[in-house]
């Protein structure tokens, strides 16, 4: 008896002991809700799985502690509840309520890769395929559809009217497919019954078929109606009209002004050494405010300033935050600036940070890779996958299986040769005219990616919650902000990719770097780096033009 008594007073400590710890991981998490840009007072937030919960005030506003890894939600009578994991640097979190949809998603759970941003990947290379309609699934939901079922090479997409839209993988740029049915020529297919269809053939490639006027895949469609029967068929309905088409309504990031008070003593002063001054004499009481350093980084940048102040400013921040975010920022600055050292630097400090993120080791090979340091570069994957992580079919994992592909191909030094990393993915394209590496320091961002081609289609990726909340709650599980754009053809005219950011529920800007590299994986291989501070909301911004110029 004695003995039980006993342990039992021995447990009881131990399980204090859990709570205090359990206790001493929790952060304070705070923030705003509002709804239609109002504050929105009893909105009930509940971390999951326990009793713990706040209630927001009249200013909308609420505090509640949580440890990294778990989800809060947040929820209010009419309105869609919100979910968000927590993270080790999620502090603020400024939350908008929508109204409860009452129509049902069209967009079907089917996605290849699970951030849809390995396109211009494996591209379809066949020429024509002709399929028998008595093989195509009688229960699809369309034609369109069926056909899904069936080619694997067919991509469909949703536009902002819930028609089907049918792309070619890896040439989605060339623009959507176009369909001929009884030799009338189509963008949207209009509603045919599969029993209805009596030939069809898939076209992937203008020499097969000459005389077609346009250079879009062409789905070739005889059917079985009696348009003498038909009623009320109106052909105009089944042509993109022009919101399909990219109207011209994205500005230049460079006329997209952000204005910060702390920045005004510097606007009269043109002359390096006076704006140092400035910046010395008053860095001690302006130093605390948010976004200090990196808004003083991008005038100074602005102004043309000598590479040696911008990078005493990325080096007062470096000093000044532990958070990997703003750190990451950093880094982006200094690959821009061609400082590839001082970068590797603060990657490695970010890993230290963040030893389970997949960016982090992807970010700190890569900044190898940039200063052709590749024994360093696989160094970095091999202690990788002895974590025990994996490269997976993420958009991380594309993007790291394209660089080791890479330095295979590219690395003739014999030290490395004996450290094999296996790639699984035997169709991963080791050339391409143009690859672009998107990346964002703020897990939290969301955002619309549009990419235009020559004849002014649109291909529209989305990031968001409500568009795809598996992949962000896969990004942040995983620890990747990343995506992977493969133009295997460029056309000889523009190209361009506009950005629209929604938020990223903090206060603090989001930094997007865009890496593009042009000939990828030739001889003649090149490089651009990019980075973009943004923090207006619901603007459609236009970062990137691309065009053979630099091939």
């Amino acid at each position: 008896m004695i003995k039980k008594i006993l342990l039992v007073l021995f447990l009881i400590p131990i399980s204090a002991l859990a709570q205090i710890n359990e206790a001493n991981n929790q952060k304070t998490i705070s923030g705003f809700i509002t709804h239609n840009n109002k504050p929105l007072e009893n909105v009930t937030i509940f971390v999951d799985k326990t009793i713990r919960y706040a209630v927001s005030n009249e200013k909308g506003f609420y505090a509640i502690k949580a440890n990294p890894g778990e989800v809060l939600s947040y929820s209010y009578v009419g309105l869609d509840e919100v979910k968000v994991l927590i993270e080790d640097v999620t502090q603020t979190l400024n939350i908008n309520l929508q109204l409860k949809s009452s129509i049902t998603d069209i967009e079907h759970d089917k996605i290849v890769q699970l951030g849809e941003s390995s396109f211009g990947e494996n591209a379809s290379s066949f020429k024509a395929i002709k399929v028998d309609p008595k093989k195509l699934n009688p229960n699809a939901t369309s034609l369109t559809r069926a056909l899904e079922e069936k080619i694997p090479d067919i991509l469909v997409r949703i536009n902002d009217y819930g028609e089907e839209i049918i792309y070619f993988r890896g040439k989605e740029l060339n623009g959507p497919a176009v369909w001929e049915i009884d030799d009338v020529i189509f963008d949207i297919p209009y509603p045919i019954f599969i029993s209805e269809v009596k030939e069809l053939l898939i076209i992937n490639n203008k020499e097969f078929y000459p005389q077609l006027p346009i250079t879009n895949p062409l789905i070739k469609v005889k059917t079985s109606i009696d348009y003498k029967k038909v009623k009320d068929l109106n052909y105009n309905n089944y042509y993109f009209i022009d919101e399909d088409y990219y109207s011209g309504d994205a500005k230049k990031y460079k006329d997209i002004k952000v204005k910060y008070s702390f920045l005004d003593k510097f606007n009269k002063v043109s002359k390096d050494d006076e704006l140092l001054t400035i910046y010395k004499n008053n860095y001690t009481l302006d130093k605390n405010y948010t976004n200090y350093h990196l808004a003083v980084f991008n005038h100074f940048k602005n102004k043309k300033v000598d590479k040696s102040m911008l990078i005493k400013v990325l080096s007062d921040f470096e000093k000044f935050t532990n958070n990997p975010e703003g750190l990451k920022a950093v880094a982006y600055n200094y690959q821009e600036l061609n400082e590839g050292n001082r970068a590797i630097e603060v990657y490695k400090r970010i890993l230290r940070l963040r030893p389970n993120s997949k960016q982090s080791f992807r970010d700190l090979a890569n900044a190898f890779y940039e200063q052709k340091n590749y024994n360093n570069f696989l160094k970095s994957y091999s202690f990788y996958l002895q974590k025990g992580l994996k490269i997976d079919a993420t958009d991380i994992g594309e993007i790291m299986s394209s660089e080791i592909v890479s330095v295979y191909n590219t690395d003739l030094d014999e030290a490395t040769t004996n450290q094999k990393i296996k790639i699984t993915n035997p169709l991963k394209s080791e050339e391409s005219d143009v690859r672009i590496i998107m990346e964002w320091n703020v897990s939290e961002a969301e955002f619309i990616v549009e990419l235009v081609n020559p004849k002014l289609e649109r291909y529209i990726l989305k990031n968001t919650y409500s568009h795809n909340p598996a992949l962000i709650v896969d990004q942040k599980e995983k620890g990747y902000h990343s995506k992977e754009i493969v133009i295997n053809s460029l056309n000889p005219r523009n190209h361009l990719l506009n950005l629209t950011y929604l938020g990223n529920k903090q206060y603090k800007p989001t930094y997007f770097k865009f890496t593009t590299y042009y000939n990828w994986g030739r001889p003649n291989q090149t490089k651009k780096i990019e980075v973009f501070e943004i923090s207006q909301k619901n603007k459609k911004i236009q970062l990137l033009k691309i065009n053979r110029k630099n091939l």
